[in-house]
């Protein structure tokens, strides 16, 4: 998402620098301290009055007034020598050292304040950008350039309004507010306020902003540019969206030189056309390895079976390939948690490639009453179903059927089979051995049944075990329930551990044990001879 994005803000941000040009070559004039008197330089008519002791001379006709490197031209003015003031009336045009031209249907020129006001029809043009209003007023002493009545500027094909807008020369800081609006054929921004410093040449975003790409939308209430460094920061309520691409964050920042970028707190991203989730507090982007890293609850969602399949872990990493397939990486602490069915392990891999989310390091998952185990535990899924489970090495199934009651299958490789999110059969293939408690009509406990047998089917019907199928002739011992402990009848390697179910989402971020814990909580395993006596 932002590898899509950020190329075409930096062509806005870049835009922005043209906007300085309002008053930005004010400072190649020299400030004139001195006070100079509004020389008249032409007038087809002149007449002179004195009234109340002020002189007033009346001018018409191709007027030239001149003060410094200030040249002014009008249809008609008033000047007054005492107040050094003139007010020039059609056709209003001033020039500073012929670089920088105003224009407007009247104007008030304060020579001792070196004010310039321009009224109605007000253009403001050099050589790059024209801006027009209709009240421009410009301070040369303090070099303050100010309108408040609504301004544009066009700059080729690029078009900048706002309600206001202001530039100090001295601090070299311009300032956009009110309905900020900035158009071009490429994109467009929106914004309460827009700052940028011709300086240092960083842009700010005072409040909502929002820049439109083609394709790209970036929302934020607080950042800045940088045009030199190429450093971009949003703040606040930042929201990027290019379809079918959305990520949210309280901020963002990016570097244009490097490729890096960095999210921060709250960070939600989705992907609708992978059916992809992801959450963390800190996320950091490789643009040029194509690599996302999500640390601090950092949390991933898939879409499967019309429910959401939670991952969480200390780190995410998702890797993007040229085919723009992706690979994500979890580790440690994984947790995952669906309505149907929970997992933990040490560390998780999913490829784009074969669709199967691989679990590693004492993996475990858990169906209702039902808990899966093995060194090594891959899920397949399909059209974003999950369709198998498979079970390797060591690999165990357990279901608690009542308290301290639990039939167990164990086998070199179990799978397990889905159909509509719901686990309806197991087969185990090599090494087989089960523990199964049978039961009459009235759902009452005849015995327990301890069988070896190579390859085993179970078959399961709202979410228990029903029948238990053996291939081959099974080794095979039953006894019946008075003359039994249920308690003492575990296969070796039995591990009840219910204890480290994720209940929900927030139990997500709750640390796994370790292993060495782990071994320490096992039910200690019982010889064969024991259960038998039992």
């Amino acid at each position: 998402m932002i590898r899509a994005f950020i190329p075409r803000l930096m062509r806005i941000c870049f835009s922005i620098i043209w906007l300085c040009l309002l008053f930005g070559s004010s400072n190649a004039y020299a400030q004139e301290k001195e006070k100079q008197e509004i020389e008249i330089i032409q007038a087809e008519k002149l007449r002179f009055t004195d009234r109340n002791d002020v002189k007033t001379y009346l001018l018409s006709g191709a007027v030239i007034l001149q003060q410094g490197k200030t040249t002014l031209y009008c249809d008609s003015a008033y000047l007054f020598p005492a107040w050094n003031l003139a007010s020039a009336f059609g056709h209003v045009h001033i020039n500073q050292s012929d670089s920088v031209h105003a224009y407007g249907d009247s104007a008030t020129y304060d020579g001792n304040a070196r004010i310039a006001r321009l009224y109605q029809n007000v253009r403001l043009t050099d050589r790059a950008m024209i801006l027009t209003t209709d009240f421009l007023t410009y301070d040369m002493e303090n070099r303050i350039g100010i309108y408040t009545d609504g301004g544009e500027l066009r700059n080729q094909e690029a078009v900048l309004t706002s309600d206001r807008g202001y530039y100090y020369s001295i601090s070299q800081d311009a300032f956009f507010r009110g309905d900020v609006r900035l158009k071009h054929p490429q994109y467009r921004l929106e914004a309460d306020t827009l700052q940028y410093n011709t300086g240092t040449e960083v842009a700010w975003f005072h409040g909502p902003t929002t820049i439109y790409n083609e394709n790209s939308t970036v929302y934020c209430e607080d950042g800045y540019y940088e045009t030199i460094s190429g450093i971009a920061v949003f703040n606040e309520h930042v929201q990027m969206d290019n379809p079918p691409q959305e990520l949210q964050a309280d901020s963002i920042f990016y570097n244009r030189e490097t490729g890096l970028g960095k999210a921060f707190g709250n960070i939600f991203f989705r992907d609708t056309s992978q059916h992809i989730l992801q959450y963390s507090e800190v996320a950091l982007y490789d643009e040029v390895n194509g690599v996302i890293t999500s640390t601090e609850r950092s949390m991933a969602g898939y879409i499967l079976d019309n429910d959401t399949l939670f991952i969480a872990g200390d780190t995410i990493r998702i890797v993007q390939d040229s085919l723009n397939g992706n690979t994500m990486y979890a580790y440690p602490n994984v947790r995952m948690y669906k309505e149907v069915f929970q997992g933990v392990c040490d560390s998780l891999y999913y490829s784009d490639a074969d669709s199967i989310i691989r679990l590693f390091g004492m993996p475990l998952l858990w169906s209702d009453s039902t808990q899966f185990s093995g060194d090594t535990i891959q899920m397949q899924l399909e059209a974003n179903t999950l369709r198998e489970m498979y079970f390797y090495s060591n690999a165990m199934i357990v279901n608690e059927d009542d308290s301290l009651i639990y039939n167990q299958i164990k086998g070199r490789q179990i799978t397990g089979y889905f159909q509509d999110g719901d686990l309806y059969k197991v087969s185990v293939r090599g090494n087989g051995e089960s523990i199964y408690f049978g039961k009459d009509e009235q759902d009452r406990y005849l015995g327990v049944n301890q069988a070896v047998c190579s390859d085993i089917d179970l078959y399961i019907r709202e979410n228990q075990f029903r029948r238990i199928s053996f291939r081959e002739l099974p080794e095979a011992t039953f006894s019946p329930m008075q003359q039994i402990d249920p308690a003492s009848f575990r296969l070796d390697g039995f591990r009840w551990a219910m204890d480290l179910r994720p209940t929900g989402r927030d139990d997500l971020f709750r640390e796994t044990i370790s292993d060495d814990q782990a071994g320490e909580e096992e039910t200690p395993s019982m010889d064969r001879s024991s259960q038998k006596d039992g």
